[in-house]
């Protein structure tokens, strides 16, 4: 039997209604040289290759009364036409078409009586390409094995030999049989018992932690800095509705920029949201004069193998958007990034369990219903304005069916009072951005998207460097 972890079960049970737990990659193909191209040819090659991804043919079983994080089990009655869908674009089918649909398609939970994932096989893009998106739970995997997955659903070559393809271990493809309902309540009375005991422990740990972090940052004027920002226009209480937009940039020109300014590529696209954001709100006189803090989410994933349960960390760091200039600013960055680097490594070596492993899941759904329904994140401190992820691709072309991939974006989650969240994952020679928004608080947000784009020619120019390196655009004919 195998138990959720911590972390994962925090996602599933601390979703509400407005506040999805679900993540995406959307990607495009261009099958105009395979006339044998369709979506009864793409259903039949997913339905291939997710013996490969054994947590597709897994649901989540619940503790009876969710006094215990819950367990995978095999969908013994697994269909995959309850998981693969087709849809639309209308005209002209441009990424603001493709944007708004695969918004819709996030703006709603999926059902929690099958494996926890979808594909959508999208018509109707501009010049007969075909997008192909997919969601999961996010306590299905995290970002970075999001990313992997494409190598396993996916083809490295467009005639690949199906023999050659590594299977996941014996052990890894199965969940186990189904226990019964009197079984899992049998196994949660201990720990719910046992319940107060942890929390106090989980209590007293996390104090030990304020206190590192305390002498980290020499507190108490730290304090008043990390929450007392300013609330902006990509902050307000987020509701269900979801859209999406897209940008590309040259990975050659980033690396070019990070040996440049000698920083890391993470320093250059932090700079790049940075200078985008900043111009954002410039534009609408509403750029705080301190600066605007993004969450970056790292995982803390060691080795390799097939494991794509969450391990993640997250770190706190300064955008550096009061600063004018931008070849300071990235430099600003990179100081700020190690810093959040050094205190995150400092709070980490307290160790401490997720609180999902600790409280019932029943009481983290009460939770994050009450402050959903209290409207409670809406009245505290601003302590970030905007959520900033970036995770390696592939650096080899993918394939589905033959055709192509010409682009790789990402769909994440919107924290609760941020309304924005900028996902970037390279591939081949390009870093493709994805960034979601709830459109109800983040208007025009493809100027957010464009951005990002003329952040970099700005760095570029700002350096010498020259013109950024023209990348196509896979929503154009």
């Amino acid at each position: 039997m195998q138990r959720l972890s911590g972390t994962d079960t925090l996602f599933l049970s601390g979703e509400n209604p407005a506040w999805h737990q679900h993540v995406g990659g959307f990607v495009i193909v261009d099958p105009a040289e395979l006339p044998d191209f369709s979506f009864e040819a793409v259903r039949d090659f997913l339905l291939r290759h997710i013996d490969h991804v054994p947590k597709y043919r897994w649901r989540i079983k619940e503790v009876p009364l969710h006094l215990d994080r819950p367990v995978w089990v095999d969908d013994t009655n697994f269909d995959i036409d309850r998981h693969v869908h087709r849809a639309a674009v209308p005209a002209p089918g441009g990424r603001v078409e493709v944007g708004d649909l695969v918004g819709h398609l996030m703006s709603h939970q999926l059902d929690r009586r099958i494996p926890l994932w979808e594909f959508w096989y999208i018509d109707g893009i501009a010049g007969g390409k075909v997008g192909l998106f997919t969601r999961q739970h996010h306590c299905l995997m995290d970002g970075v094995s999001g990313a992997g997955l494409a190598d396993q659903l996916l083809d490295i070559e467009p005639n690949p030999d199906p023999a050659a393809r590594p299977v996941a271990p014996a052990e890894e493809a199965s969940a186990g049989p189904e226990p019964s309902d009197l079984e899992l309540l049998i196994r949660a009375l201990f720990p719910a018992l046992n319940g107060p005991r942890r929390m106090l422990g989980y209590a007293l740990r996390t104090a030990q932690r304020g206190v590192t972090m305390a002498r980290f940052l020499k507190f108490p004027p730290a304090l008043g800095q990390i929450l007392g920002q300013p609330v902006t226009a990509l902050n307000d209480e987020i509701g269900p509705r979801r859209k999406l937009c897209y940008a590309s940039v040259s990975l050659e020109d980033v690396r070019l920029l990070r040996k440049e300014l000698d920083v890391k590529v993470n320093d250059i696209v932090l700079a790049l949201c940075a200078a985008s954001l900043r111009r954002y709100l410039l534009e609408r006189d509403q750029l705080p004069s301190s600066s605007l803090m993004a969450t970056v989410p790292m995982s803390t994933k060691m080795g390799g193998g097939h494991d794509t349960d969450n391990q993640l960390a997250s770190m706190l760091v300064s955008l550096c958007t009061e600063i004018d200039d931008p070849v300071a600013r990235v430099h600003a960055i990179k100081t700020a990034t190690q810093a959040a680097k050094d205190m995150t490594q400092a709070v980490r070596t307290r160790h401490i369990q997720s609180v999902g492993e600790i409280a019932p899941p029943f009481l983290i759904n009460a939770a994050s219903r009450a402050m959903w329904a209290s409207h409670l994140f809406h009245r505290l401190p601003v302590a970030m304005h905007v959520t900033v992820s970036n995770v390696p691709g592939p650096s080899f072309p993918l394939y589905v069916c033959g055709a192509p991939v010409s682009g790789f974006y990402a769909a994440s989650v919107l924290m609760a009072n941020m309304a924005l969240n900028v996902t970037c994952i390279s591939y081949i020679d390009r870093i493709d951005f994805g960034i979601t928004v709830d459109p109800d608080i983040v208007k025009d947000h493809w100027s957010i998207a464009d951005g990002i784009p003329s952040a970099l020619a700005e760095l570029m120019h700002a350096t010498g460097i020259g013109e950024p390196t023209e990348v196509q655009d896979p929503f154009t004919p």
